[in-house]
């Protein structure tokens, strides 16, 4: 009659195996020899045999149950079924991608990168090194030029060194491309081909090419103190299509340049709190204004000009309610001629106030030197001249050309 194999821990499914009359079992990978079976010694003879080698074969059971072991002959190595999957016993997977049915606590190590991991019950976690040989940080030590051992990280991508860390500054003794000297902290390589440079957001820096932070000037404004040097003939642009420039040129000129068409240059202040443009240039016709924004000549002054000479001649009608010239100050008169001849009105050294007062009639001024006549024409308003005795009374009367008597 048939009879049951149980196994040890009875909330297995299955818990138990049948084993018929005159057949042999082979749920498991252990063979059970019904009643009656005429082959049974060979079976239990390879079911020891099976159990002393722990089933050795470079390809695991068929047929395993939890706590089976097998003996990976391929790896030489001793598994144990954990209901889902083999496991080493006392070691580590060594497999190019993750093995299945890992528990907690148990380890393997990828075979392509070489890097431990083991199993928290959730998760595969990295034990180390970070990451492969080639791609990542490794630690070493070197020689420095003066023969001192010094430790060292390397960080590498696809098996190209990125960058360098180390806690001192010194020459390596052996060249190490892109790090002729190996700077204290993190160090990009100055490879020109490969350009490597820290990318994305800073929060804050203490130092920028060597220098402090706080002598850099933020495009977005901000406090500037000290001096601000342009060291470059270009000089500086303002404006969204570069319209202002300060340029020097290489004779050492230096250009202030509105570089818009026909726009013109303004210098403003603010006059008692009212923004006033003292000066214009105007980029349409190159002329400039003071007072006005609206040159209408060459050089417009609307104001009083104060000037300690003038030189050149004068071209045009000068109109002016007054001229005032100082003692030994003279005009001339040139006349049309080329010639060397001139007319000279000079003022000396006055001991009263004196008012000459040209007739507003046609005709010549006649002077000490000239032998024309006065005429009623010349002098039409009339003037007396009296000559008074000791009381008073006039003893003479006088007059002049033009007068009526």
């Amino acid at each position: 009659m048939p009879y049951t194999v149980n196994k040890t821990d009875s909330t297995e499914s299955p818990n138990q195996y049948t084993v018929q009359d005159s057949v042999v079992n082979t749920q498991t990978d252990v063979s059970f020899v019904g009643k009656g079976y005429a082959g049974y010694g060979e079976v239990i003879a390879e079911n020891f045999l099976h159990l002393l080698e722990n089933f050795s074969n470079a390809t695991e059971p068929t047929k395993p149950i939890k706590g089976q072991l097998w003996f990976d002959s391929s790896t030489s190595k001793l598994n144990v079924f954990t209901g889902s999957s083999f496991q080493p016993v006392g070691g580590a997977n060594y497999t190019s991608s993750t093995p299945v049915g890992l528990k907690a606590g148990d380890l393997w190590v990828n075979a392509t990168t070489q890097q431990l991991y083991f199993n928290n019950g959730a998760e595969d976690v990295l034990i180390g090194p970070p990451t492969s040989t080639d791609s990542g940080f490794t630690f070493e030590t070197i020689e420095s030029s003066i023969d001192e051992s010094k430790n060292i990280t390397y960080l590498n991508n696809n098996n190209v060194l990125i960058g360098i860390i180390s806690d001192e500054e010194y020459i390596p003794k052996i060249d190490i491309p892109g790090f002729a000297t190996i700077k204290k902290g993190i160090v990009l390589s100055t490879d020109s081909e490969l350009d490597a440079k820290f990318h994305g957001i800073a929060t804050d820096a203490e130092r920028l090419g060597g220098l402090t932070s706080d002598v850099f000037y933020k495009v977005t404004g901000g406090n500037l103190t000290g001096k601000m040097n342009i060291r470059s003939d270009e000089g500086l642009n303002i404006g969204a299509d570069d319209d202002f420039k300060i340029t020097v040129e290489t004779t050492g000129d230096v250009n202030i340049i509105n570089d818009t068409n026909n726009g013109d240059l303004r210098f403003r202040i603010k006059d008692g709190g009212v923004p006033t443009t003292v000066m214009t240039i105007d980029g349409a016709t190159s002329r400039v204004g003071i007072g006005t924004t609206t040159p209408g000549s060459e050089l417009q002054v609307v104001g009083t000009v104060n000037a300690t000479s003038f030189t050149g001649p004068l071209t045009g009608a000068v109109t002016s309610t007054g001229i005032t010239m100082v003692s030994d100050g003279s005009i001339a008169f040139a006349g049309a001629l080329d010639d060397s001849y001139e007319t000279t009105l000079r003022a000396s050294e006055p001991t009263a106030d004196n008012t000459i007062t040209l007739p507003n009639r046609s005709g010549t001024v006649i002077t000490s030197g000239d032998s024309g006549t006065v005429t009623g024409n010349m002098l039409k308003n009339r003037t007396t001249f009296q000559i008074l005795d000791s009381g008073g009374a006039t003893l003479v009367t006088m007059y002049a050309a033009g007068s009526a008597t």
